[in-house]
């Protein structure tokens, strides 16, 4: 069964075309936005509570000349590399443990003319895999059940391009075996019968087991009538940070858009207050107050690279007790952060979290995580 939040993070991928037909053209080009979450300028603290105390291992990305390699809390991990003027990109995905397998997905906008399928085409070696449309431009293909040829080929060729009739877009391998590499020594792989790049006779059971994923317990949902329908308490208003916010968004004597108001429990509220705009970037912070307004306590939320008191294009749902935020590096939403938070009754805690650092019309379910944890 399909949890809250993920559900949210399918919600947020079903939007996707729609955005890409209005926004690919003229934003291609635009320089990225700030994701949600900017990571600390020291990574000494880079890592959730829970991972502090050995349980799980940092969340951690790493970049092989033109390829990115990105591992979660949990050792999933991902590979990624793209295509020429970014428009493109080729992923392997590699989950932890004895039984796990790879799967690659490649794919891209700017073949739309050409005929038939998109396939791979490495070294003069032609890969096809099952095609799929991303919109009306764009496509995917997925490798789920990927040969040893292609991941060798992935690893050690030395010309790659995506191909449908006499379209192509060239792909750069450079850097990718060495992400595999770090891949396979982040999950116990090397010299096993299924590392990435550096095999051996060693057997599958000889690669560790996955590290378990932190569990969060939600708080019990609380009814929502009789909200606050002013505009904020004098305590909230008086806060600095709001001040501060205030500074930068208000019209007239309010802000706008309108601050929201949630019930966390019968004697806490949940205020949300923006705190800038931009093209398609809004930010709010986020207060937890008495029933009555006072003594606001500013929320510091957890991510997978540090803290964060400012979150971007969020919102609350007293539903699933889930808090989302989507930081777009661009318009048309093929890069940024997306996290999702639950109140315990005591906090918010970090639910799931991923980032695509580079724009390359990486689809939203396949962005690389680097937070997860069960319900």
């Amino acid at each position: 069964m399909m949890t809250p939040h993920r559900l949210r993070f399918v919600a947020a991928v079903a939007l996707l075309p729609l955005a890409l037909a209005a926004c690919k053209g003229q934003e291609a080009a635009a320089p990225p936005e700030a994701p949600a979450v900017q990571p600390p300028a020291s990574a000494a603290s880079a890592v959730e509570p829970a991972a502090q105390n050995g349980a799980h291992p940092p969340s951690v990305t790493r970049e092989f000349r033109d390829w990115t390699a990105t591992c979660d809390n949990t050792n999933h991990c991902v590979a990624f590399g793209s295509a020429e003027e970014n428009m493109g990109f080729v992923m392997v995905s590699l989950a932890p443990g004895p039984d796990a397998r790879p799967v690659v997905h490649m794919g891209g906008w700017g073949l739309q003319d050409g005929q038939g399928d998109v396939y791979a085409e490495i070294d003069g070696r032609r890969y096809a895999g099952k095609n799929s449309k991303m919109d009306e431009e764009g496509d995917v293909i997925a490798f789920r059940t990927p040969s040893a040829e292609l991941l060798r080929d992935l690893g050690n060729g030395s010309f790659m391009a995506l191909r449908r009739g006499d379209e192509k877009m060239k792909v750069s391998l450079g850097g990718a075996a060495a992400a595999f590499l770090w891949i396979d020594e982040r999950q116990g792989r090397l010299g096993t019968t299924t590392a990435l790049i550096r095999r051996g006779e060693k057997p599958a059971s000889s690669v560790p087991a996955a590290p378990a994923a932190p569990r969060v317990t939600l708080a019990a949902a609380v009814p929502q009538n009789g909200l606050p329908q002013d505009d904020l308490s004098p305590a909230l208003l008086a806060h600095p940070k709001v001040k501060e916010c205030l500074a930068a968004t208000r019209i007239g004597e309010r802000f706008e858009p309108n601050v929201e108001v949630a019930r966390l429990a019968s004697d806490k509220l949940l205020w949300s207050v923006p705190c800038g705009e931009g093209a398609y970037n809004f930010t709010q912070v986020y207060f937890i107050t008495p029933a009555d307004g006072t003594a606001p306590r500013l929320i510091d939320f957890p991510t997978a690279m540090g803290r964060q008191d400012e979150l971007v294009n969020s919102r609350y749902d007293p539903k699933t007790r889930t808090l989302f935020a989507f930081g777009k590096g661009r318009g048309i939403g093929d890069c940024g952060r997306m996290g999702v938070w639950a109140w315990t009754g005591e906090r918010f805690a970090l639910l799931e979290e991923k980032e695509m650092p580079s724009c390359t019309a990486v689809p939203q379910d396949l962005w690389p995580s680097t937070w997860r944890a069960v319900t």
